[in-house]
């Protein structure tokens, strides 16, 4: 295996452990912020490293055309508003590790939106990879999900729609980071997309934020730094050296991350059948990226 490909895959497993533990954090939070109120502070402070980083490498390699408006405006909808806020409404309901169960249907979508945005072909070992992982998720369902778990359909709605946003950003950002590069549609589709949210500001954001505890502060810190600014720069600089549908498979140790770090930091529970699952999901991972 090449030094390229080695840093790649690498920079894989780091992202994947960086936005695994952010399922952990976001439950954690979000006994201070309401769902509106945390994606709001988490953009928020994202936006002020972006806005350094705009200047200095947030350059498009060629000027931006005015045919391309449409699909950034979708890029940071379905990015900023629509994945991160549908996430936070459903861990209010779904435990951190069913809640990464779920949205790791997202590669799914990602499949199917590549092959008809952008012809991409799935390969056999990715094809087969998807219904490996697919099994997993649902060995690893087995062991996660309890009745009351299921209670409100509205939590599991929220979390495919989630898996939904990521796929829509992930495919429709490919052409803009192949044509731009990937961190000027990083930055720019972030700051468009919190320019989006800033309408849903209310008293109850600055009353929660000004009483927001040190460990909130924490975890906020983590989601708008480490996991919003490093994660996206990171994740379409990958998507920028290969096929989405082959990222996307890799992305699936996100919900092992979130169940371990879930069983570490909230209790929950961890049976034979997250370990079986969890394996499968990492077998995926090898079939789908062996040469």
């Amino acid at each position: 295996m090449s030094l390229k490909s080695v840093t790649a895959y690498s920079g894989l497993v780091v992202l994947s452990l960086i936005w695994g533990m952010a399922f952990v954090a976001i439950k954690e939070v979000e006994i201070e912020l309401s769902p509106v109120n945390l994606a709001l502070l988490r953009w928020l402070i994202a936006a002020i490293p972006f806005l350094i980083l705009l200047p200095v490498i947030g350059r498009p390699k060629v000027r931006f055309e005015r045919k391309d408006i449409p699909r950034l405006l979708a890029v940071a909808l379905a990015n900023v508003a629509g994945y991160h806020l549908s996430l936070n409404y459903a861990e209010t309901t779904l435990s951190a590790g069913l809640s990464a169960l779920l949205i790791a249907f997202g590669p799914i979508f990602i499949v199917i939106l590549s092959y008809l945005l952008l012809h991409e072909k799935a390969g056999r070992r990715v094809l087969v990879g998807l219904l490996l992982a697919f099994a997993g998720t649902v060995v690893l369902s087995i062991g996660t999900v309890s009745a009351s778990d299921f209670s409100s359909l509205t939590g599991v709605a929220e979390a495919l729609f989630t898996a939904l946003c990521y796929a829509v950003f992930a495919v429709l950002g490919k052409p803009l980071v192949t044509k731009y590069g990937s961190a000027p549609t990083t930055i720019l589709a972030g700051l468009v997309g919190t320019a989006m949210m800033t309408p849903l500001l209310t008293r109850s954001f600055f009353s929660q934020a000004a009483s927001l505890s040190f460990d909130g502060w924490l975890g906020v810190l983590y989601l708008g730094l480490l996991s919003t600014v490093f994660g996206y720069l990171m994740f379409y600089t990958l998507v920028s050296r290969g096929a989405v549908t082959r990222l996307s498979i890799q992305l699936y140790l996100i919900p092992v991350v979130s169940i371990a770090g879930g069983a570490l930091l909230l209790a929950e529970q961890v049976t034979p059948t997250v370990v079986v699952g969890g394996a499968m999901m990492l077998a995926a991972v090898a079939i789908s990226t062996k040469k």
